[in-house]
């Protein structure tokens, strides 16, 4: 008699199968982790003008859906009509052509704008810097010197240290830096030659991003055929639909953001200017870049203007910070909401937990990424938690679940129904209490309670002796 497999054995089997798998996985995941990390890097550096180009292409969908939408398709429309099939696809490219040359002519036009009037003037800044640099220092010491000369103390410590420090100095140069100076100029020419491979890199990055903004639409659709042919209907609405929350997600985020440190660095550079700050365009240049970086970024770029003008001047210095920190309060308070509105659904602990633990991993890039990547996890958590909660049969917002103590058989408990005991739910007294024997109003209600029920039980006993003694033999 043939043996044959059952649909469960055979669901079984393949189950052990992919838990073994499982299980390899995990073990080489933790003792050759490193592989693993230099294998995706390597494929990342491979891929890097792809990454270039798809990242430009980000930035620029926007401006190029605007051009389309607002100004290109009205003015068709006015002089040609709507689109009529067959035509439509014909008409829509060309459209489509248009839009992306207007886009690159805006992109051309700001890399224009970085290279020959900001740049020049940064580069202009950095060089005086340089040059006057000994000034600077000369005067920082001559102010040390006139403070120090006041506390004696405070200077034989200063001397100490920059005696201990100077010899700590020169052991290094002579030690560490004068044998290996041929090496060091070997790392200077690869990091000439990593320049000219990442111009290399930006030129091609600007080509497959022109390829990607041209046939986006065509992208898009390829991801939903693939989706719907591999997954059932349910789950490829779901994957479709995450699509277009990390979609949305990152677009508002990382658009609001560059307009809203576009706008600051404009605003502090006209400050810096009526307030006669030195180097204004350098200063507000950093200002406006670091505030990409959300929350910290501010901080960073006011902390790095006021290091640069103290040498200069204290006073500027100074007077800079109180500026970004003014200018700070305007951006957080009215201009960011404006503009970035609530793109990410975090409150501020998460937007701090979420730029600490990706800019551990990743660096700058993480400071910058893990803000949108977060929000992102955030929002699967929690629309995964609400959906199994509904599939129990538990409703309710987040406030709601404030009050609430434990959940039994469906029904919710509150925490301020002082019946709910199970579960941990009646706090335990507190510290002062236990010390100056403070009792709360349940502890004193029972306790009016005991004593009045006292009482009514001597009332009765007594009443009873009463009638007793009436009462003939």
């Amino acid at each position: 008699m043939k043996y044959k497999l059952t649909r469960k054995q055979l669901t079984w089997g393949l189950t052990i199968f992919l838990t073994f798998v499982a299980c390899l996985l995990v073990v080489y995941v933790l003792f050759k982790g490193s592989t693993i990390v230099s294998f995706i890097a390597d494929l990342f550096y491979m891929m890097r003008s792809i990454i270039i180009g798809l990242v430009i292409a980000f930035i620029l969908s926007p401006i190029l859906n605007f051009i389309e939408s607002k100004i290109i398709k009205p003015i068709y429309r006015k002089k040609f009509g709507d689109y009529t099939y067959p035509k439509s696809i014909i008409e829509k490219k060309k459209v489509r052509l248009i839009g992306l040359l207007f886009t690159m002519i805006i992109f051309f036009f700001i890399l224009y704008a970085l290279c020959l009037i900001i740049i020049p003037q940064l580069y202009k800044s950095i060089v005086q810097i340089i040059v006057n640099f000994p000034t600077y220092v000369q005067n920082v010491q001559d102010y040390t010197d006139n403070f120090l000369s006041n506390n004696p103390e405070i200077r034989n410590y200063v001397n100490t240290l920059t005696e201990q420090y100077s010899g700590m100095i020169n052991n290094f140069l002579k030690d560490t830096v004068m044998p290996n100076l041929s090496n060091i100029v070997n790392r200077i020419s690869k990091s000439f030659l990593s320049v000219i491979k990442g111009f290399l890199n930006f030129v091609v990055g600007i080509i497959v991003a022109i390829y990607i903004l041209n046939s986006k639409e065509v992208h898009c659709a390829q991801g939903k055929k693939l989706a719907y042919a591999f997954f059932k209907e349910p789950v490829a609405n779901e994957i479709v639909s995450a699509c277009r929350v990390i979609h949305s997600t990152f677009t508002g985020f990382f658009v609001g953001k560059i307009m809203d440190s576009i706008i600051i660095g404009i605003i502090c550079y006209v400050g810096c200017l009526i307030l006669g700050i030195p180097y204004s365009l350098l200063v507000s240049f950093i200002v406006g870049m670091t505030n990409i970086i959300p929350f910290f970024g501010p901080y960073i770029g006011g902390l790095m203007g006021a290091i640069l003008l103290v040498l200069i001047n204290p006073m500027s210095a100074l007077i800079f910070i109180i500026f970004v920190v003014i200018l700070q309060q305007f951006d957080g308070n009215i201009l960011g909401p404006k503009i970035l509105g609530n793109t990410t659904g975090l409150s501020s602990f998460w937007v701090i937990f979420s730029i600490m633990l990706f800019g551990g991993l990743f660096g700058f890039v993480g400071w910058i990424v893990g803000v949108p990547i977060f929000a992102v996890f955030y929002y699967f958590v929690r629309r995964i938690t609400n959906h199994l909660l509904r599939r129990r049969g538990i409703y309710g917002t987040t406030v709601d679940y404030v009050d609430v103590a434990y959940i039994e058989k469906g029904t919710i408990k509150s925490l301020s129904d002082r019946s709910n005991k199970k579960f941990n739910a009646v706090k335990p007294p507190s510290a002062f209490k236990k010390i100056f024997k403070v009792k709360s109003s349940e502890e004193k209600m029972k306790k009016n309670t005991n004593i009045s029920d006292t009482q009514n039980s001597e009332e009765d006993s007594n009443n009873q002796k009463n009638n007793n003694k009436k009462s003939p033999i």
